[in-house]
């Protein structure tokens, strides 16, 4: 068994909570119960993140949220991590050339993804609201799914087998269309949904590769479905896999490792 330091897990724990949109800011009791630990360790915890300026601290609300720290502590991380840097370089890129909002995601647990960075069109062109840090579940939109296609296809059924949620009518419930849509990803690059976590919202989403083969990170485009058009779409798609193939291969990507 790995070692763990009980309080350094319990702090990390409550940062995770936090950088998410729906529990941006927390009561104690609401953070305790969340990271299932008692309040006075728990405020404990609080009480040093809070001297470090990663959480602070609203009196008046007697509320908890990410402190001013973690805004330069992820600058630079994002600095020292040259795959992550150039990717999140390439978003500009991408919202210009398609004129919509554009986002990098990574999987931050086994049943969630998060979006790393955010950039929005240059313009008058329509824009989605969105910001970094928001997390969705993985099995739900086109993003995630890429990152789960391209897993051994007995994972797929860890999700069919805990049930596949129904956010909204265009949601994917079948078992047997879900493992249909991941074998299309898996042979297309590339990944669309429409509607199925968030209604009138479509992504169109491809992965980007490490040099072992597995998907590092994604790159999706944000959209009112109403504007989707099938031609748009595909246009969207071009742009996208024009990026994500360039940046695998600067990971040192091999497609003949998932090649089927």
């Amino acid at each position: 068994m790995e070692y763990e330091v009980p309080s350094v897990n319990t702090a990390m724990k409550i940062l995770k909570v936090l950088s998410r949109y729906r529990y941006k800011s927390c009561s104690l009791k609401e953070i305790a119960e969340l990271v299932n630990v008692n309040k006075t360790t728990c405020l404990r915890i609080l009480r040093t993140l809070e001297r470090h300026d990663a959480v602070k601290y609203d009196p008046q609300r007697k509320q908890y949220s990410l402190g001013p720290y973690l805004v330069p502590l992820g600058r630079r991380a994002l600095d020292l991590n040259s795959h992550l840097a150039t990717a999140t370089a390439e978003l500009p890129v991408i919202a210009q050339q398609t004129g919509l909002t554009t986002v990098l995601i990574r999987r931050v647990s086994p049943d969630r993804v998060m979006y790393l960075a955010v950039e929005e069109p240059p313009g008058d062109h329509p824009k989605l609201s969105v910001a970094a840090g928001q997390q969705f579940p993985l099995a739900a939109v086109a993003f995630g799914r890429c990152f789960l296609a391209y897993e051994d296809e007995s994972s797929w059924q860890d999700y069919i087998h805990h049930g596949l949620v129904r956010y909204t009518p265009q949601s994917i419930v079948d078992p047997e269309e879900f493992v249909a849509v991941l074998r299309k990803t898996r042979q297309d690059g590339y990944s669309v949904s429409h509607g199925s976590l968030t209604p009138g919202i479509s992504a169109v989403a491809s992965p980007i590769f490490n040099h072992d083969g597995q998907v590092e990170l994604v790159i999706a485009c944000l959209a009112m479905t109403a504007e989707m058009t099938a031609e748009r779409e595909q246009a969207v798609v071009s742009v996208l896999q024009a990026s994500t193939r360039r940046l695998s291969e600067l990971n040192d990507y091999d497609a003949a490792l998932t090649s089927h």
